[in-house]
């Protein structure tokens, strides 16, 4: 089967740096919204799959398939998953949309934060401002307006590969909290993901959309692609 990889900039307050600024978000209406997924139906996908929590599948579910949309809060409304995964999925006649997040705190809290009092407070914090740099680059590019060429800038290779780095960094650090954070956190929460994602796929699937944070594009490639049943193709390359 083939998925389209769509990394997205977060829309509704989240603490996850990867979030558009209040802004940022004034740049883009409803039809710009409206444009994109007009452009993601093009590969007319038989699955949309969505940053939820996989326990929540019932409830995003009578969300979507009911009035039940007018009364979620404001900040559910202004987010990825209302905004353009619900738009791609009714263009396309689904009758549902697929929850497969997985985002819980490990059994040992590991509070990536105390790394800024430790010992590699100074590499922590370079790391940090080398993020800021390319949120401030990404904020360049969200002021021109359009909103395929953002998309497309934050599913290229460079992106994800300069993204993903960040992760590599942090494991590096002379710091336990660091090393832990990755490899109890991050990299386990993407492989929940990625199983909640073939755990859902329906047997008559050929094609599907994953719309998810960008930060999780590099190891979702990587972790899909290890199943031979399974072609990954970026936004990034799709949409050139």
């Amino acid at each position: 089967m083939e998925i389209l990889l769509v990394g997205t900039c977060h829309l509704s307050d989240t603490s996850d740096l990867n979030t558009l600024s209040e802004k940022d978000k004034r740049k883009y209406s409803d039809g710009d919204f409206e444009k994109l997924a007009i452009d993601l139906a093009r590969f007319q996908a038989d699955q949309v799959f969505v940053e939820y929590p996989f326990h929540l599948q019932e409830h995003l579910t009578s969300i979507y398939r009911s009035a039940e949309v007018e009364k979620v809060n404001d900040d559910f409304k202004e987010n990825e998953i209302y905004q353009i995964g619900f738009r791609l999925a009714e263009m396309l006649g689904h009758d549902a949309i697929y929850a497969v997040d997985w985002n819980e705190q490990p059994e040992e809290s590991i509070d990536l934060g105390l790394l800024a009092e430790g010992q590699s407070k100074t590499e922590f914090e370079e790391i940090m401002n080398r993020v800021q740099f390319v949120l401030e680059k990404l904020s360049t590019i969200i002021q021109q307006g359009d909103i395929i060429e953002l998309y497309k800038y934050i599913n290229t290779q460079q992106y994800n590969v300069n993204d993903h780095q960040v992760y590599v960094d942090l494991m590096q650090l002379d710091d336990k909290i660091a090393f832990e954070w990755v490899t109890k956190y991050w990299y386990y929460r993407n492989l929940k993901i990625v199983r909640n994602i073939k755990k859902s796929i329906l047997p008559e699937t050929k094609r599907a959309v994953i719309l998810y944070g960008s930060a999780h594009n590099y190891l979702f490639k990587q972790l899909l692609e290890e199943d031979e049943a399974i072609k990954v193709i970026p936004f990034g390359d799709w949409s050139e």
